[in-house]
C-alpha cells in the first residue's frame, strides 16, 4: 500500500476511536518501512489534530474524544520502541491538571495525549486540583512548562489562585505557564501573569513546542 494511504489510514483509526484496528495500522505502517517519526508525526497527530479541531467545534462529543484518546495511548505504546530517544520525554516535561471544582477532563485529556506524541514527557495531575496540589507538583517535578485548563466561568477566580500560589515559589518564578479552557480568554491570560493562551489542543501543542525552544 502506498505510504500516504497507509499514514491516512493511521490517521483514520484514531479520528474513528478504533482501538482494535490502530495497532495493525501502526504495525503495516512498520513493514512498510515507513519512519516511526513519519508515523507518529504524519499519522497520529494528524489524526489527533483532527479530533482536537472537531472537538472545539462541538462536531464530536465525549464518547469520540475518550476512543480516539485510547487509540492514541495504545498506538503511542507500540511505536516507542521504534521511535529515537529525542522523541520520548525529552522535548521537556509538562505537568497539567485542571483548576479547583472543576471536574472536565475531555480537553485536557487530548492536550495531554498530543503532547506526550508530539516528545514531552506529561504529568497530569487530573481534574479538580487543589491549588497546593499543583504548587507540590511544580516544586516536585521541576517542569519546563506548567498547563492549567479552567473550563467553568465559576471557576476562573481559581485559575489565577493557581497561578498566584505558584509564581510565589521559587521554581514558579520563571516557569512557562499555559492555560485554557472554554472560559478563559487571551486577555484573562495576560491578566493573571499567565505566558500564553492556547484556544485549542494544536495550538496549545504549538505553543509548548515555541516556549521549550526559547
Amino acid at each position: 500500500m502506498d505510504e500516504k494511504l497507509i499514514l491516512q489510514q493511521i490517521a483514520n483509526c484514531i479520528i474513528d476511536g478504533d482501538t482494535i484496528k490502530i495497532k495493525d495500522a501502526v504495525t503495516e505502517g512498520l513493514r512498510a518501512m515507513i519512519p516511526a517519526q513519519t508515523i507518529l508525526e504524519d499519522g497520529l497527530m494528524a489524526g489527533m489534530s483532527v479530533i482536537g479541531r472537531q472537538f472545539r467545534d462541538n462536531d464530536v462529543y465525549v464518547p469520540e474524544v475518550i476512543m480516539a484518546a485510547q487509540a492514541m495511548k495504545i498506538a503511542l505504546h507500540h511505536l516507542k520502541p521504534f521511535l529515537a530517544d529525542r522523541f520520548l520525554g525529552n522535548k521537556g516535561k509538562v505537568v497539567i491538571g485542571t483548576v479547583p471544582f472543576d471536574l472536565h477532563d475531555l480537553g485536557k485529556i487530548v492536550v495531554s495525549v498530543m503532547l506526550e506524541g508530539a516528545g514531552f514527557s506529561v504529568v497530569d495531575l487530573g481534574v479538580d486540583v487543589p491549588v497546593q496540589r499543583f504548587v507540590e507538583a511544580v516544586n516536585k517535578e521541576r517542569p519546563d512548562i506548567l498547563a492549567i485548563s479552567c473550563t467553568l466561568t465559576t471557576t476562573l477566580t481559581y485559575l489565577k489562585e493557581v497561578v498566584e500560589a505558584v509564581r510565589k515559589t521559587e521554581a514558579g518564578k520563571g516557569l512557562n505557564i499555559l492555560v485554557g479552557g472554554l472560559s478563559v480568554t487571551p486577555r484573562f491570560a495576560q491578566s493573571i501573569n499567565a505566558d500564553a493562551y492556547g484556544v485549542d489542543a494544536n495550538l496549545a501543542v504549538m505553543i509548548a513546542q515555541a516556549m521549550v525552544r526559547q
